[in-house]
């Protein structure tokens, strides 16, 4: 028999790492499968990890997280080309998504794209004439945007020069300084550029219905979780857009799959979130003015 190895998850804040309010209190204790993946490994955790929200920003995120040193390392080793799929971009996502990025992707932008994994986006991005940058620690996923002839960096702290949009697809949710990356971004960003970001929306229906059991919460990489009050307040950014969409096409399910879902979480006392009743993510977009 085969044992996962145990991390240590004992990262606990006194204050929001969001907007550093002290209103902040428990939730409730997150359900991790055991063991479950981090990354790409599977590891036990030493401590029950709770789910905390923030009274002034309202937005929430995790006590007995996993520090964030060794997030990095286990970033950087992992092969998240592997856990992620390679598909096309425009054949995953919901066309309203599409629709949106397609008015900033324009010939010539500069796009840096954060987190970019193996570059769908940046392959969607560069066949409608823009110039394309990505952002990710995995060093495997690296070699693959080298090969496809994007322009690459580990960190983002590495980066310079100014872009007219930046992506952050699926990422703000595994940052541990979230105001440090805003204003990272708004540095990057050129007069009147704009941040597109995507992320979980733990105000949608799906979220509030399933609690502590959103399928959502039961990543270890997810960290926060941002309210649109942070975005329109802290960031340091204007909201320009607000999108309600999901992940991908894939989790659009149609009425009677969320019944039958619904049926048999309230039979088991325990609903996911998936199939989602309505949008659970949602597609920012901020300018930098």
């Amino acid at each position: 028999m085969t044992h996962s190895a145990t991390i240590a998850n004992d990262l606990r804040y006194e204050q929001c790492p969001l907007c550093s309010s002290r209103r902040v209190s428990k939730v409730g204790r997150i359900p991790y499968d055991s063991p479950t993946r981090f990354s790409t490994s599977e590891f036990e955790f030493a401590s029950a990890p709770e789910l905390w929200h923030c009274k002034d920003c309202g937005s929430s995120f995790v006590q007995n997280a996993v520090p964030e040193e060794t997030a990095i390392r286990l970033y950087t080793s992992g092969a998240s080309g592997e856990r992620w799929s390679s598909e096309e971009f425009q054949l995953l996502k919901p066309e309203n998504q599409l629709s949106t990025l397609n008015s900033y992707l324009k010939a010539g932008a500069s796009v840096l794209d954060i987190g970019c994994n193996t570059g769908e986006l940046l392959d969607y991005a560069r066949a409608r004439g823009s110039k394309t940058t990505g952002v990710e620690y995995s060093a495997p996923s690296r070699k693959v945007l080298q090969r496809k002839g994007h322009d690459s960096f580990a960190s983002l702290a590495d980066v310079m020069g100014e872009f007219d949009v930046i992506t952050a697809f699926d990422l703000v949710e595994h940052f541990y300084d979230v105001p440090g990356f805003f204003r990272k971004c708004k540095a990057l960003l050129k007069q009147g550029g704009v941040l597109v970001i995507l992320t979980g929306n733990i105000g949608s229906i799906s979220a509030r219905v399933s609690r502590m059991d959103w399928w959502y919460l039961r990543y270890p990489e997810h960290v926060v979780f941002l309210s649109k009050e942070f975005f329109t307040r802290h960031s340091g950014l204007s909201l320009e857009r607000w999108v309600r969409t999901y992940a991908s096409i894939g989790y659009k399910a149609r009425w009677t799959q969320i019944l039958r879902q619904l049926a048999g979480g309230v039979l088991r006392r325990r609903y996911s979130g998936l199939p989602s009743i309505g949008p659970d993510h949602v597609l920012v977009v901020l300018r930098n003015e």
